[in-house]
């Protein structure tokens, strides 16, 4: 196991289905009666695997989840005002909510204290406000475990490189993409680079 591998897995803690169910229906537009769906999303890829430290949600983020990640996000916030078309997919919606929540969560519009539970509660209910604007069309479960599993190996990874001094791998390619892309996200991107330097 590399070096990044076991600085994730030494940051990495199980989170609490039920709490961020409770953070996600307290987001803007999220209904209360979607929390128990948002706990089942996320109960189903932490519950059976958790032990098992090869399992997909406890592996540092890759440069091309990265990749795919800050592609989908600036084409569906920063080209589109939050406002997906039908060619983006449930992924795509997942993993753009999911940078927002990081980038909300980091830079001050989160972060009270209810570590990854509070940003995945976050994340997906993001997911929820770009499923209604694209009008329901994509596979909610699909988008929701996508958010949920991409902002936990955000915060996860976010955790290590803070403790570690640098931003590593995949999460230095966000936060290079994020500096670089210019436009309204420039001042959150520097905000977030010097939080991970």
């Amino acid at each position: 196991m590399s070096g990044e591998a076991n600085s994730y897995l030494s940051h990495y803690s199980r989170p609490d289905p039920q709490a961020a169910a409770r953070y996600a229906t307290q987001q803007e537009g999220v209904s209360e009666e979607d929390e128990g769906m948002f706990s089942s999303v996320l109960s189903r890829f932490t519950g059976d695997d958790d032990d098992d430290d090869e399992a997909p949600h406890k592996r540092p983020i890759q440069d091309d989840e990265a990749n795919e990640a800050a592609s989908a996000h600036d084409r569906i916030y920063s080209q589109n005002n939050g406002q997906p078309d039908e060619g983006n997919t449930s992924r795509d919606l997942g993993s753009a909510a999911a940078l927002q929540a990081f980038k909300m969560f980091s830079g001050g519009g989160g972060g009270s204290g209810g570590g990854s539970n509070e940003m995945i509660g976050m994340a997906m209910g993001e997911a929820m406000k770009l499923f209604n604007a694209q009008g329901g069309k994509a596979d909610q479960s699909e988008m929701l475990q996508s958010a949920a599993m991409m902002a936990l190996k955000l915060y996860t990874t976010s955790q290590a490189s803070k403790a570690g001094g640098e931003s590593s791998g995949g999460l230095g390619s966000i936060m290079g993409m994020l500096g670089g892309g210019g436009g309204s996200s420039g001042g959150m991107a520097a905000s977030l680079l010097s939080k991970f330097m």
